[in-house]
């Protein structure tokens, strides 16, 4: 009713006769009769306002809009065919777009598919640049089973518009209904070349290649995706389907078991856990993407479970993320801070990744959740030692010695922990000291520092962003001092007071650098 109400008004606001001179008695008695047949159509009484619209079409029949109003109601009384025959006197009459909308709606309900084409075809030849007239042409064409025709239309517009998704799309699923893989190959390629950064254009073309069973290809374009964006998990997901089997295991039957969310979570963390132990024992890297992309799916369907958020720490840490592996295990820690051994993951995280700001801030915090946990302290006194601040360092450290001085292997690490801490404080670690037994092991921050004091080419290598070890830095600003470059020590030194540092000698070095 609505509808008709504003169809009315719109009827009211322009002339009901193409005249420039005053109305006639004639035409007053026309406009007259078109109100009155319309009010009963608002009625309701669509057989009596047929007839009311009959009579006037009959005594002015190149009066549009009693044309247009008596298709209407012929149309919705189910008489199609007298429907169109008004509607065509109508747009006739006057060429408007509110009539054409109206007529090509009643040819695609008849299945006059040609006329509703040869009708978008008038309306393109007197509006060209309307792109939405191309489009409805050839969707009557292809209605039509003249899939040539409908693609001429398509090209048409796309010489206009130039490349555009939406036609990519249309040829596309025309060409693979004819059967013509090269052509519709061509048009992903097509929409591919036009803009290469776009990645939900090779995704389609990826995905057109998976759909054919084309897994070379598809390999290749995933590939493609991913050297544009290696985070794209779409991409990296669909590459395990295309790609050759490099380990046992059935990746998508456990994705699928994964994104059940009525599956209990230590039934699927149980699935999970032989994988996280093949990469720990050999950070190998096929793995440890299998693994991250099983994890992230976890973590989607339990986002509030803190095993789902360990479980994906520990993937993130044995494949060398220490970032993420961080952030994993704060979030777990978020969740349930009672499990002790996600607490001494992520201090030993932050340690070996150098964020000695955020290691002192989390073992002070585990200190009051696990106060007897010798671990803790040795992680702190490491924090502490990384900024010069030994004499609290050494105060941590024989805590944790006097915790494990029955545990004869803990006992011996403590020892060489302590040797090294001796060292770096007096600036010569001379004594013969065991890597191996040192926190981190021969790679870890401690290991380096003493090992690579004046390598300036190691030390650069060694920093990160993410860096706020003080006495790395400050030493680190020591070697482009010797190299002579003043900015980079400048630059390093500042970043060693920003992270804390309590050098007795870092301001010294600050200003002489100035």
């Amino acid at each position: 009713m609505r509808t008709a109400l504003l169809l009315f008004l719109y009827f009211l606001a322009v002339p009901l006769f193409a005249q420039a001179e005053a109305p006639t008695e004639s035409d007053i008695k026309r406009q007259t009769s078109f109100i009155e047949a319309k009010r009963e159509a608002l009625l309701g009484k669509t057989e009596k306002a047929i007839g009311m619209f009959e009579e006037l079409v009959e005594a002015a029949p190149d009066m549009d809009a009693a044309h247009f109003e008596l298709g209407r109601l012929q149309y919705a009384a189910g008489n199609t065919e007298d429907a169109i025959d008004h509607i065509r006197k109508a747009y006739s009459k006057r060429p408007d777009e509110v009539y054409a909308s109206f007529l090509a709606e009643l040819y695609q309900a008849s299945g006059r598919h040609k006329e509703g084409a040869d009708l978008y075809g008038e309306l393109i030849r007197k509006n060209p640049e309307e792109a939405e007239f191309y489009l409805e042409r050839a969707a009557f064409l292809v209605r039509a089973q003249d899939v040539k025709g409908a693609i001429s239309v398509y090209n048409e517009l796309e010489d206009k518009i130039g490349i555009n998704v939406e036609l990519a799309r249309l040829k596309h699923s025309l060409y693979l209904g004819q059967g013509d893989e090269k052509r519709a190959e061509k048009e992903l390629l097509a929409l591919v070349e036009s803009k290469p950064e776009d990645l939900r254009f090779r995704h389609m073309l990826a995905g057109y290649y998976t759909s054919q069973d084309d897994k070379a290809k598809a390999r290749k374009a995933y590939e493609e995706i991913l050297q544009l964006e290696p985070a794209d998990v779409r991409a990296q997901l669909a590459l395990q389907d295309v790609a050759p089997a490099k380990s046992s295991g059935n990746d998508a039957e456990l994705m699928a078991l994964l994104g059940r969310a009525d599956v209990d979570i230590d039934l699927k963390v149980g699935k999970l856990l032989p994988l996280v132990n093949e990469l720990a024992q050999t950070q190998d890297a096929e793995k440890g993407r299998r693994a991250t992309l099983l994890a992230a799916e976890l973590r989607r369907v339990h986002p509030d479970e803190a095993k789902a958020a360990a479980l994906q720490g520990d993937v993130f840490f044995h494949s060398g993320q220490m970032e993420e592996a961080a952030a994993a295990y704060k979030s777990t820690i978020e969740l349930d801070d009672t499990v002790y051994p996600v607490w001494e993951q992520l201090l030993a995280t932050l340690y070996l990744s150098n964020q000695t700001v955020e290691l002192r801030k989390y073992a002070e915090e585990a200190l009051d959740v696990f106060p007897n946990r010798p671990g803790v302290y040795v992680h702190y006194a490491l924090g502490e030692a990384f900024r010069f601040d030994f004499s609290e360092a050494n105060s941590l450290l024989e805590q944790a010695r006097f915790m494990t001085s029955s545990q004869p292997e803990a006992k011996a690490a403590m020892e060489q922990l302590a040797l090294a801490l001796a060292g770096l404080e007096a600036g010569d670690a001379t004594a013969k000291i065991d890597f191996a037994q040192l926190p981190g092991g021969k790679e870890g921050p401690l290991a380096f520092l003493i090992a690579n004091g004046g390598n300036t080419t190691a030390l650069i290598a060694y920093d990160s962003p993410q860096n706020t070890n003080s006495f790395f830095l400050e030493m680190l600003g020591d070697a482009y001092v010797k190299s002579g470059d003043k900015v980079a020590a400048a630059k390093a030194y500042t970043r060693a007071k920003s992270a804390g540092s309590k050098s007795s000698n870092l301001r010294g070095k600050m200003t002489k650098v100035q």
